[in-house]
């Protein structure tokens, strides 16, 4: 069985092609900093909440950011390759992927 988490993912990824490893990397520890202010937890490359508004959230820390992006001389648009979002619950981790086809699942209802 494939364990799904409720919340939502937030991918972040700037242009590591395109833009100096070195300021990619001093944007990269100041969306860090302001995501997980905002209440985000770092999984991996991944920012994660359980919050219904996170997506929202997410749009609003970027936005709080365009000033930083412009203060290392690089605009926001330019910089982010990537900046999506997709529900957790949906996300199959593929090394456990062979395993969980082996299990077989029985679902109860369950009541009070």
């Amino acid at each position: 069985m494939v364990a799904r988490t409720p919340g939502l993912a937030v991918v972040i990824n700037l242009d590591y092609l395109n833009i100096s490893s070195e300021i990619c990397q001093l944007l990269w520890n100041e969306v860090e900093r302001a995501m997980i202010q905002a209440g985000f937890a770092l999984d991996g490359r991944v920012f994660v909440a359980r919050d219904q508004m996170a997506a929202e959230t997410a749009r609003l820390v970027m936005k709080s950011l365009e000033p930083v992006f412009d203060a290392y001389g690089v605009s926001q648009f330019d910089a982010v390759r990537e900046f999506y979002s997709y529900d957790l619950s949906t996300r199959v981790d593929l090394n456990m992927a062979g395993a969980a086809e082996q299990l077989e699942v029985e679902i109860t209802e369950y009541s009070h």
